[in-house]
């Protein structure tokens, strides 16, 4: 662990590591398009959850809150053991956690200095390739998440557990692809609404919702639009000086809450710490938790 790392323990019970403000390496520059280009960022000093969120903790806010409804894995009983990481949770449901008590979901630069530290290490352990000793993805034998709390001796700098590996983990940011080519380099946040670039030729942008001849423009490659809101199969957007409706498919309108880390049965490439994933705030699944 960094000499400089402290603990403390959380209001929910769980160990928080502080994060000493300062530089570190983001992204790659020899990994997938949204990694680059790798740039230098400076953090302010935080504190992170050093495990993720259990099972026993996420059971104890329902019960006290009756927030939500139980998530799906509940109903798995390979799946509900106390220190195993909940999962099948939605963003916004990890985010209402996290200020229930009186916390946060990081950043998505802050969860990636919690796990490769200031060097610009390819995984949180450092550079060797992993193997099933270094993490839990598909290349285990088993096939559920295992407790927070397995691999310690694989942690990170500042010693968080299992930050690739076990489960994929929210964080607060706007899923952007593109957002590492002029971001701010100093507390980088994400975007404050969810943006796309136009990775098609054309899109006809409709003044209604249901589309028809009553065109306002087209949006063309390489252009960037803000995704204002979603009605059923199409979002409104705005593009320049106007605001239209685009239908939902798949390349071209998509509003991503970035995930970081690694689930349990997926492939190893996603180990990596600059590895990015971006899945919709309303979606769950058996690999998908948080810090």
């Amino acid at each position: 662990m960094n000499d400089s790392s402290e603990e403390r323990e959380s209001r929910d019970g769980g160990l928080m590591v502080s994060v000493p403000a300062g530089p570190f390496l983001m992204g790659s520059d020899t990994g997938n398009h949204d990694e680059a280009p790798q740039r230098e960022v400076t953090l302010s000093a935080f504190w992170i959850d050093k495990h993720q969120v259990t099972n026993e903790q996420y059971r104890r806010f329902l019960d006290e809150t009756g927030a939500f409804p139980a998530p799906p894995s509940f109903a798995r009983d390979d799946f509900v053991g106390p220190r195993q990481p909940v999962v099948s949770v939605s963003w916004e449901e990890a985010n209402v956690y996290c200020r229930s008590v009186g916390k946060r979901l990081p950043t998505e630069a802050e969860w990636e200095k919690a796990a490769r530290g200031t060097d610009g290490r390819k995984y949180p352990w450092g550079e060797d390739e992993p193997t099933p000793e270094h993490a839990n993805y598909d290349r285990r034998e088993g096939m559920s998440p295992v407790d927070v709390d397995a691999f310690a001796d694989m942690a990170s700098p500042y010693g968080c557990v299992q930050m690739t590996g076990n489960t994929f983990e929210w964080v607060a940011d706007w899923f952007d692809a593109f957002y590492y080519r002029n971001g701010p380099t100093v507390d980088p946040k994400g975007l404050e609404t969810p943006t796309f670039e136009v990775a098609v030729a054309r899109i006809a942008v409709f003044a209604v919702p249901g589309g028809g001849n009553f065109t306002l423009g087209d949006v063309t490659r390489g252009e960037r639009y803000e995704i204002l809101g979603r009605e059923k199969d199409v979002y409104k957007i705005r593009f320049g000086d106007n605001e239209g409706w685009l239908p939902r498919k798949a390349g071209y309108a998509w509003t991503a809450r970035t995930a970081r880390g690694c689930g349990w049965d997926y492939i190893e490439d996603n180990l990596r710490c600059a590895a990015r994933e971006g899945f919709e705030p309303w979606y769950k699944n058996f690999n998908l938790g948080f810090r």
